[in-house]
């Protein structure tokens, strides 16, 4: 036992171990033939968005203040006689400052990874698999009070494992469908596990012939259901760029039955203006729907639509092999 909770207490460095250790796996190794190298490619782009506003005895109101956002995208493909695989990972983080308080907000907080695999058996519809991990780095708070975390890192963590079709209606837009896909809650924050944070089982006193016993909460919730993941991108000559994700994902072996149709919903949008070589304009809308994250809402405990906009400068810069 005392392994098992050694191994349960540093469970996010292992896991994270493990995605490191596939996604060196699948990174061809040196040595392969010159065929096969011109079927490898690795980009992405990094980013930095700021924005900064000043006040002095403005009577509309307000508070000065500067925010900064870091993003990081890579995807790394590698296309062989039957498979394709791709691995993708999207990093980003950003604060806000005011300077009346010096208080820091977080704006933004994401460490998201995938893996895919395709079978080259057709050209618009392809068999396919998916793996995906997505967290964040640091505390999250629930602004003012910024002395009890709602979220940490791998608290939660999410897993999910699809297994379906992909259908490729253009170069610009695709539909993954799959009948199969397991989603994995992981919560290894005590604190956030005994109240039942991000959908896992709450601790609870367990009362037996008198006698009670504290039984602390879980850290993982696993779900089996079905997932469909619609993807579009597409530039236009005009220095305009657009890309949108919808994820959908629905438990339907939820022990309550009266779950079964809630449907989660991830859809981010984004916009972006290009004004020069390294200098664009972003417009990004994300809205999230988890029935398993709720929100104090008129003295109760429920889920709502979670929903973000950000507009800002960004300076890009783009690379690849």
């Amino acid at each position: 036992m005392p392994v098992f909770k050694a191994i349960l207490k540093n469970f996010n460095m292992l896991l994270t171990g493990v995605f490191m250790v596939l996604f060196l796996i699948m990174i061809p190794k040196s040595g392969v033939s010159q065929d096969t190298i011109r079927h490898n490619k690795f980009e992405g782009n990094l980013s930095m968005t700021i924005q900064q506003l000043g006040m002095t005895y403005w009577a509309a109101g307000g508070e000065s203040n500067a925010s900064g956002k870091v993003t990081a995208f890579f995807k790394h493909s590698y296309t062989r006689n039957l498979f394709n695989y791709e691995t993708t990972g999207l990093f980003a983080y950003g604060i806000q400052n005011f300077a009346k308080d010096k208080r820091t907000e977080k704006t933004e907080d994401r460490l998201e990874m995938s893996m895919t695999m395709s079978h080259n058996n057709n050209k618009h519809l392809t068999f396919t698999s998916i793996a995906a991990l997505k967290t964040q780095f640091s505390d999250g708070f629930k602004y003012p009070n910024d002395s009890i975390p709602i979220s940490r890192f791998f608290a939660p963590a999410y897993i999910t494992v699809s297994i379906g079709y992909t259908y490729k209606i253009c170069n610009e837009l695709s539909i993954f469908m799959s009948p199969v896909a397991g989603k994995f809650t992981f919560v290894t924050d005590k604190t956030l596990a005994d109240n039942g944070a991000f959908g896992v089982e709450a601790a609870y006193w367990n009362v037996v012939d008198g006698d009670s016993t504290w039984v602390p909460g879980k850290n993982f919730l696993g779900e089996l259901g079905f997932n469909i993941l619609i993807k579009y991108k597409q530039e236009f000559k005009n220095n305009i760029s657009i890309f949108s994700t919808l994820n959908l994902y629905n438990n339907y072996m939820d022990a309550n039955r009266a779950n079964r149709w809630n449907i989660d919903v991830d859809w981010e949008t984004g916009i972006r203006f290009k004004i020069s070589k390294y200098i664009s304009t972003v417009v990004n809308i994300h809205m999230i729907y988890d029935d398993n994250v709720k929100f104090l809402v008129d003295g109760k405990q429920k889920a709502i639509l979670q929903f973000k906009e950000s507009l800002g400068i960004s300076f890009l810069y783009n690379f690849a092999t």
